[in-house]
């Protein structure tokens, strides 16, 4: 899993200041809380989604919380704009991936989000042609010097 690094900036991924200005907005109505200033409060890297350019960002201070765990979205360009793959409030993560999988074009995103110390859960998501849906959720709970144990469980 990854996680966005201090030197990914909106300047370091060269998006312009109309692009940064249509993000903050896709961001804003999907976050549990509004900073002072969204270029400061978000990470951000340029990623190719399958059949479409994207952009993974993710809060690093009032957007997350003390297990370490930071909102976390996925944009597409779609018509000279930025969109949010997310229909509600974006994904809790401790970190991120991409399946190689592809649904509409759309490459699956997986977050991991920690619960403790020893818990962990990841949820996969699929393109549905909008938005990113939950497609399959996993609890992972990790015993010092013992193998993982990893079961599927319900989404809700």
């Amino acid at each position: 899993m990854d996680h966005l690094k201090n030197n990914e900036t909106f300047h370091s991924a060269k998006l312009s200041a109309t692009e940064i200005k249509q993000i903050s907005e896709e961001i804003e109505a999907t976050a549990f809380d509004t900073p002072d200033s969204w270029e400061s409060e978000l990470r951000v890297r340029r990623v190719l989604l399958g059949e479409a350019p994207g952009l993974v960002l993710q809060g690093t201070k009032l957007l997350c919380g003390a297990t370490g765990n930071c909102q976390t979205w996925v944009l597409r360009r779609a018509d000279d704009h930025w969109l949010s793959l997310f229909k509600n409030q974006a994904p809790i993560a401790s970190g991120f991936g991409f399946d190689e999988k592809t649904t509409n074009g759309i490459q699956r995103f997986v977050v991991a989000a920690n619960s403790s110390a020893a818990d962990s859960k990841y949820v996969v998501y699929d393109f549905d042609g909008k938005f990113y849906r939950e497609s399959a959720c996993y609890s992972r709970h990790d015993e010092s010097g013992e193998k993982p144990h990893i079961q599927q469980v319900s989404c809700k």
